[in-house]
């Protein structure tokens, strides 16, 4: 593979929906979106080349332990940010989400209409909450 291939993020999630959204909010930025929805491609995508530059984790995917896979991710691939997402009122989630070591936390509606700015903020090393209020920096 060249090395003027598109950054790759890795979408851990089973919506198709929300598998869309990223990619088209990734598309802009030049990032190419792979979407896997088991922990073993996951963990496949992690160890191939090139490694993807960031992992989302929708927290409320069926077939994965969401926390065990930030887990996971943080302690063997700790320069690989981590972005977890659940609905805004899924609070339980989101704090299980940082306890595990996910960089940002945020709710699915900031990815779907802010996804751009919050690559932003994770690749610059931003952790914390992300809020649906919350200005997207520019």
């Amino acid at each position: 593979m060249s090395n003027d291939a598109a950054p790759i993020l890795l979408l851990v999630a089973d919506d198709l929906l929300m598998g869309s959204r990223v990619r088209e909010g990734a598309k802009p930025s030049g990032f190419t979106v792979t979407v896997v929805g088991s922990e073993a491609a996951a963990k496949a995508a992690l160890s191939g080349s090139p490694a993807p530059v960031a992992v989302l984790v929708a927290l409320t995917v069926r077939r994965v332990d969401p926390f065990a896979l930030i887990r996971f991710v943080k302690a063997t691939y700790p320069a690989i940010p981590v972005l977890a997402f659940a609905g805004h009122v899924e609070r339980e989630l989101h704090e299980k989400a940082r306890q595990s070591g996910a960089d940002l936390v945020t709710a699915n509606s900031s990815v779907a209409m802010h996804l751009p700015a919050l690559l932003t903020r994770l690749l610059r090393g931003e952790s914390g909450n992300i809020t649906d209020e919350e200005p997207a920096p520019e």
